[in-house]
């Protein structure tokens, strides 16, 4: 059975907005991963444990960047 009635397109649906990535968030995830890729690779390397706090501490600052990235109060 055909309906009368025409279907609206994805044109006419509402796009509902994207939140902005934050400055802190941004730095803070790069920061971890630089800092974590250090540490791991001391760590591998070296079998340093300082090398292990490194890398845990840069997925550390990764969680706590991707957590605040798209926070509003925030945004740059």
């Amino acid at each position: 059975m055909l309906q009368d009635t025409a279907r609206p397109t994805h044109a006419t649906r509402p796009v509902p907005d994207k939140p902005r990535v934050s400055a802190r968030g941004l730095v803070l995830t790069t920061l971890g991963v630089v800092i974590g890729s250090a540490g791991y690779y001391a760590s591998w390397r070296f079998q340093t444990p300082i090398g292990t706090l490194g890398g845990i501490a840069g997925l550390a600052l990764c969680v706590i960047g991707t957590s605040h990235g798209h926070d509003a109060s925030h945004a740059a």
